[in-house]
């Protein structure tokens, strides 16, 4: 065979073995992570759980809080040593820690009419139309009108029924309940343990 032939077959022989090298390269499955690549692979980071939206607060009512309320008193008034005194029991709830009124109720036996009326006395900044009312134990409530606020408070007052007085007179709790500028229900309990004791002094 002619040298030249021959330099061409040789060129050919080595230009298929060199393209066989490069299809199998090409082809070579890609080697896995070693355990330690995989190791020192980031980990997806978690999920960010947005903390609980704050709950509002309880409304400030006397039963999710330090109310002090206090034992009925008597008193009585005259405007002079002849004249019939208007006498009256009395008891107020406030907060502990401030010393803030919540509520006041008297029960006052005026000097003319020697009919038992109730008074309520409460903090400013009520919804005035949902007016107060009153309840006696497990009793039917019944419903007082506020008649009038200035600087220390909101008021308001009926005439005592007989039914209740007997009922205040026996009882062990007297509440007293409105509703707060954004119409939340507050309710104000009273002790009824010495009520009797002390109307007995006004009577």
């Amino acid at each position: 065979m002619h040298w030249a032939s021959k330099y061409v077959i040789g060129a050919l022989a080595a230009a298929a073995v060199a393209a066989i090298a490069v299809i199998a390269f090409g082809q070579a499955p890609a080697q896995r992570p070693t355990a330690q690549a995989q190791a020192q692979k980031p980990k997806p980071a978690a999920p960010t759980v947005p903390p609980a939206a704050a709950q509002p607060a309880a409304p400030a009512t006397a039963d999710n809080q330090n109310v002090l309320p206090s034992h009925w008193v008597s008193r009585c008034v005259s405007d002079g040593r002849i004249g019939t005194p208007d006498c009256a029991v009395e008891q107020s709830a406030v907060v502990t820690q401030t010393g803030q009124l919540l509520a006041s109720v008297t029960v006052r036996v005026p000097a003319d009419t020697r009919h038992p009326v109730i008074m309520i006395q409460l903090p400013v900044g009520l919804f005035l139309p949902a007016g107060v009312t009153i309840q006696v134990d497990e009793g039917k409530p019944q419903q007082i009108s506020l008649q009038t606020c200035d600087l220390k408070g909101c008021y308001g007052g009926a005439p005592l029924t007989d039914e209740t007085l007997a009922a205040m007179k026996a009882g062990k709790r007297f509440a007293v309940s409105f509703q707060n500028a954004s119409k939340e229900n507050l309710t104000i309990p009273f002790g009824l343990a010495n009520f009797a004791e002390a109307y007995q002094h006004i009577q």
